[in-house]
């Protein structure tokens, strides 16, 4: 869990400056979402893979798995982006701070338990 805070944290920073970046010159909170997943995906996938879950599930299982996961939780930040982009356009720190924290908060469960779970033994 530490792990996931650390590098988790280091991605929700990351994920919370581009996003305040790309709104502030003018991108729509929904695209700035999608444009910084798209950014962050590949190299937070490889420190969680690795470091957080040391998961011994293959790559080809368990990248589709991460990529859903964060589809899943950033498709919630996506449409409170959309419902509401006036409050995130006019204070974006605490906007995506919140919407992070969120993000992070459903995807730890999923991750964990379905992503870089270790698949089952073959049997034969």
């Amino acid at each position: 869990m530490v792990m996931f805070l650390v590098i988790g944290g280091s991605g929700a920073v990351a994920y919370t400056a581009l996003n305040v970046f790309f709104t502030k010159s003018g991108i729509s909170p929904s695209l700035s979402i999608a444009i910084t997943i798209a950014l962050l995906i590949p190299p937070v996938y490889v420190l969680q893979h690795r470091l957080t879950f040391r998961s011994g599930r293959n790559h080809l299982s368990a990248f589709p798995r991460y990529v859903g996961t964060q589809l899943f939780g950033n498709l919630i930040a996506i449409a409170v982006a959309l419902a509401v982009p006036e409050p995130i356009k006019a204070n974006p720190i605490t906007a995506f701070v919140l919407i992070s924290a969120i993000v992070a908060a459903i995807n730890y469960g999923i991750l964990k338990f379905w992503a870089f779970r270790h698949s089952p033994a073959a049997t034969g």
